[in-house]
């Protein structure tokens, strides 16, 4: 081919290939540059480009339980840490009924984009297997567990009863009434498991909005006592108005360390309630580690700590890894818990 050019266009033929070649070079060049400038390019950065856009409306914290009970005192006071960091407004609303299920289902139809979340309590792992529900902490993303309560024994400072050997002494002869938190839940289900093991006479009084009411029972002497955490009876407690008995606690609450629990009593009730927040299932891992670390810095907060010891509560941290793995095997236990009761539903 190159025979059939002539000499007076050869010369510019050449030049026209060696200016092409310049320019292929040029943008070969160019092309490496940029992967090697994209090569350098700092891991932090790459991924402030791909960061989510978060929050971007108001964050609602659905709780389960009426006002006034234990996760409504820790939501709201979460909510108030939270509010000035978040950046958006944070309210706080009480869906009741059916165990938790009614907030719980309410959570899992919302929108999956994390402004929507739910602080349940261990009763997540009880709803279905009592027929309350069909969710199971596997309709949800778990963000973080935040603190536990364990329900305890107390009565009317003017009863009869000054230790839990003479209130179940009575019960073993006289039938006794103890207003408790929400059917099937695990403070109804721990006074199940006491009556087996102290074979006493109960006659067990849940309520559908949580513990918070069962204390106003007893305050209204409506039932002998109440099977529910301290920080839902901490009024009656400070006012003197209530007595507390024991714990169903594996060890005794700090804040006070006089009152046995029922394992120092001779007897194996132990319960163990665990509160944490979920959000929708298919809610992105990148909000999940937003919320996840923005509540994680309210639960340091000085103000959380030192509510959380007031109210006799514990707090029991764990990331979004422990705390889905915790809820996988309470989800075992606690259904176990619940046939043992004789509450099951199947």
């Amino acid at each position: 081919m190159l025979k059939l050019v002539s000499k007076k266009n050869g010369g510019f033929l050449l030049i026209l290939v060696l200016g092409l070649a310049l320019i292929l070079a040029g943008c070969n060049s160019g092309s490496a540059d940029k992967a090697e400038n994209n090569a350098d390019k700092p891991k932090t950065e790459e991924k402030q480009e791909q960061a989510v856009e978060f929050p971007t409306k108001k964050l609602t914290i659905v709780i389960p339980y009426g006002s006034g009970g234990g996760t409504d005192q820790v939501a709201r006071m979460l909510a108030g840490i939270m509010k000035d960091d978040f950046g958006k407004p944070i309210i706080c609303v009480n869906k009741t009924g059916g165990g938790g299920a009614v907030g719980l289902q309410y959570t899992a139809d919302a929108e999956p984009d994390g402004h929507t979340i739910v602080l349940t309590t261990s009763n997540i792992s009880t709803v279905k297997i009592t027929g309350n529900s069909e969710l199971t902490y596997k309709d949800f993303e778990p963000i973080i567990g935040v603190n536990f309560d364990s329900p305890a024994l107390v009565v009317r400072s003017d009863s009869p009863w000054k230790t839990a050997e003479e209130f179940i002494a009575y019960a073993k002869e006289n039938k006794v009434s103890i207003g408790t938190g929400s059917p099937g839940g695990l403070w109804h289900v721990g006074v199940i498991k006491l009556q087996k093991e102290t074979e006493a006479k109960f006659n067990i009084v849940p309520s559908t909005t949580g513990g918070a009411k069962a204390s106003v029972r007893l305050m209204g002497g409506h039932v002998d006592a109440i099977a529910i955490p301290p920080n839902e009876a901490m009024n009656g407690l400070e006012s003197g108005e209530f007595r507390m008995l024991a714990t169903m606690t594996p060890e005794r609450v700090e804040a006070f360390p006089d009152i046995p629990t029922f394992k120092d009593l001779g007897y194996d009730v132990n319960i163990r309630s665990v509160r944490g927040f979920l959000a929708p299932k298919g809610t992105p891992s990148e909000i999940i580690k937003i919320l996840h670390d923005k509540i994680k810095k309210a639960v340091e907060d000085q103000r959380y700590v030192d509510f959380i010891q007031k109210k006799a509560s514990n707090i029991f941290y764990m990331n979004t890894a422990e705390y889905k793995k915790y809820l996988d095997q309470e989800l075992k236990d606690y259904t176990q818990l619940i046939k043992d009761a004789g509450l099951a539903k199947e």
